[in-house]
C-alpha cells in the first residue's frame, strides 16, 4: 500500500509541469521571429487576365423626328393674311397640302397654321407679313416636334389672280430644302385643292407622287373633256330649238294668211316653246364653255 501511494506521488510530480503548460497555452513568439515576419514582403498582385475598362460611346446624334411609321412629320403653316377675295383658302390649301404630302412615302404632314400663329403672338414677334426668322422656325420645330416646316404664302397679283409660294424648310438648319410657285386665279375650291395637290407633289418629288399626279391630271382631264362634249351637246340642241321656232314662226304667218285660226294659235305655241327652251339649252352650254 505504501509503495501504491510512492508511485502515484512520483507520477503527479513528474506530469505537473506538462499540464501546467498545456493549461496556460502556447509560448509566445520570440521578438526575433516576430522582426522576421513583419519583414518579409507581400506577395505581388497579379494583373488581370482582361482588362475590363471600356471607353463610353459617343452620344448618338439627334436624329429627325419621326412618326410611328418612320415618316418625317412635317408642320403646315399658311403665313400671311388671307386674300380678300379668296375666302377659305387658307383652310383648303393647308389641309390638302398636309394630306397630299401625306400621301408619299417619306413625309407625313399636318395643318398647324393655327397653333404657329398662336405660338408667335405669345413671342409679341408677330409679322403681318407672315415672315418667319431662322430661330422661330428652328423654335417651332422644337415645340411642335416636327422635322420640317412648309411655309406657305400667298400674294394678290395685277389682273385678279394669286401668287402662291411654298417652301419646305429644315428646322434644324432653317434652310430651304426645296421651294415651288404657282399662279391662279382661286376661282372655287376645286381649282384651290387642284392648286393644292400640284404644289405638295412639286415640293415631295418622288414617283408616287409624280403617278398620283398624273392620275389626277388625266381625271381632271376627263372631267374637262366631258363638261366639253356636254356643252357641245347642249349647243347644239339649243341651237336646234331656235331655228325650229323661227321655222314655226313662218308657218304661223302662213295659217294666219290663210285664216287658219286654230292651227296658227297650235303653230304660235309650239313656235314660243320651241324659242323658249331653246334659248335656255343654248345658254347652259355657254356657260359651261365660259366657266369649265
Amino acid at each position: 500500500m505504501k509503495r501504491l501511494k510512492l508511485f502515484l506521488v512520483m507520477a503527479a510530480v513528474i506530469t505537473a509541469p506538462a499540464i501546467a503548460q498545456e493549461l496556460a497555452g502556447p509560448e509566445p513568439e520570440s521578438a526575433d521571429h516576430m522582426d522576421h515576419a513583419e519583414a518579409e514582403p507581400a506577395a505581388p498582385k497579379l494583373p488581370p487576365a482582361e482588362s475590363t475598362w471600356r471607353a463610353e460611346p459617343a452620344p448618338p446624334k439627334p436624329e429627325p423626328a419621326r412618326t410611328m411609321h418612320g415618316k418625317q412629320t412635317v408642320a403646315v403653316y399658311m403665313a400671311g393674311e388671307e386674300p380678300a377675295g379668296a375666302q377659305g383658302v387658307h383652310k383648303i390649301l393647308g389641309g390638302e397640302l398636309a394630306r397630299t404630302i401625306s400621301t408619299s412615302e417619306k413625309y407625313s404632314a399636318v395643318d398647324r397654321t393655327d397653333a404657329i400663329l398662336l405660338q408667335l403672338s405669345r413671342e409679341h414677334t408677330f409679322q403681318r407679313s407672315g415672315a418667319v426668322s431662322d430661330e422661330q422656325i428652328k423654335s417651332l420645330g422644337q415645340q411642335f416636334g416636327v422635322s420640317y416646316l412648309c411655309i406657305s404664302d400667298i400674294t394678290a397679283v395685277t389682273g385678279g389672280s394669286y401668287y402662291l409660294d411654298v417652301r419646305l424648310v429644315d428646322v434644324v438648319t432653317a434652310e430651304i430644302i426645296r421651294s415651288v410657285t404657282r399662279d391662279s386665279y382661286l376661282r372655287n375650291a376645286d381649282e384651290m385643292r387642284r392648286v393644292a395637290q400640284d404644289l405638295a407633289f412639286q415640293l415631295i418629288e418622288n414617283e408616287r407622287a409624280r403617278e398620283m399626279l398624273q392620275q389626277a391630271q388625266r381625271q381632271q382631264q376627263r372631267k374637262k373633256n366631258t363638261l366639253l362634249l356636254s356643252a357641245i351637246g347642249l349647243d347644239i340642241l339649243g341651237a336646234g330649238l331656235i331655228a325650229y321656232g323661227i321655222v314655226e314662226n313662218g308657218n304661223v304667218a302662213n295659217l294666219i294668211s290663210e285664216k287658219k285660226f286654230t292651227a296658227s294659235e297650235k303653230a304660235e305655241t309650239r313656235r314660243n316653246a320651241a324659242i323658249a327652251v331653246g334659248s335656255v339649252i343654248l345658254a347652259a352650254g355657254i356657260t359651261i364653255h365660259i366657266f369649265f
